[in-house]
């Protein structure tokens, strides 16, 4: 496999035989060519199988608001444990309740 990569500029930012653009549009497509070619190379000899990623689990919550002196509960749902402490740390929360929801077969 050659390398026709174009790497960098040249002699002290001097720009070589080709101009930027061309050089990263050469770049792209040797990116592109070469990695289909190292991938049909090694398919005869090895089978890839894509990954799968785990789906995250969701924090679920019963968060209760007291705004304007009336109190509303809502469940809410939440990907990221910092979104959770986020919206905990509002003015208006008065207390939250975690959820351990299970899927039932």
């Amino acid at each position: 496999m050659k390398n026709i990569y174009n790497k960098g500029t040249f002699r002290s930012f001097e720009y070589g035989k080709i101009g930027p653009y061309l050089k990263k549009h050469g770049n792209k497509k040797w990116r592109r060519t070469e990695k289909s070619e190292i991938e049909n190379q090694l398919s005869e000899n090895f089978k890839f199988f894509k990954q799968r990623k785990k789906r995250r689990k969701l924090i679920w919550a019963k968060i209760t608001k007291e705004i304007y002196g009336k109190t509303h509960s809502e469940y809410k749902s939440f990907y990221s444990e910092k979104s959770f402490k986020d919206s905990i740390k509002r003015a208006s929360v008065t207390r939250y309740f975690l959820i351990h929801k299970t899927n039932k077969k």
